[in-house]
């Protein structure tokens, strides 16, 4: 009795695997290939060494994985257009900043945002702005007042900057 229910539950699967085995077999024979997933657009951003100054650093927008021909990018106070060979392009000399690209068939990619420039690069002309100021007060007060007189360690752009204005500062009102 149970071998006839196990036979009965068995031979129409067994019954459907054979009908259908040539059918699958005939669909893997036409000498197509699957359709590989789209590779998805990507892009980053590094520092640009060639056109990279110490006050003014400059970066490089890398992108990769875009289906579009012509590809869109905007950041940095700025933006254009590049031409994509074999789905990347590279774009030189940017400013700092958040980009994006856009491609008409890949949608908005976010590149990310460029690294933040060091504290002592940001400060450097306040420095020099604020000890050139310093320089000429001091010395438009006091023709003899001292020059820069200080018992811990100075900022060389405070420094320089200082120097500059005392010296425009004893042109302009000393002997």
């Amino acid at each position: 009795m149970i071998r006839t229910r196990r036979l009965a539950l068995l031979a129409p699967m067994v019954l459907s695997a054979l009908a259908l085995g040539p059918a699958v077999t005939a669909h893997g024979a036409t000498g197509q290939a699957p359709d590989r997933a789209p590779t998805k657009a990507r892009c980053l951003l590094t520092q640009d060494t060639a056109n990279s100054k110490p006050d003014n650093p400059r970066f490089t927008l890398s992108a990769s994985g875009f289906r579009s021909n012509t590809v869109t990018f905007a950041g940095g106070g700025g933006g254009g257009a590049a031409t994509t060979t074999n789905g990347s392009f590279t774009v030189s000399n940017l400013g700092a900043g958040r980009y994006q690209a856009f491609g008409n068939m890949d949608g908005r990619v976010n590149c990310g945002r460029t690294p933040e420039v060091p504290n002592d690069q940001r400060d450097a002309k306040a420095q020099y702005k604020q000890g050139f100021t310093d320089g000429f007060n001091a010395i438009k007060e006091s023709c003899s007042a001292p020059m820069l007189k200080s018992f811990t360690a100075v900022n060389p752009n405070y420094a320089e900057g200082f120097k500059d204005g005392a010296a425009l500062a004893a042109d302009k009102f000393c002997d």
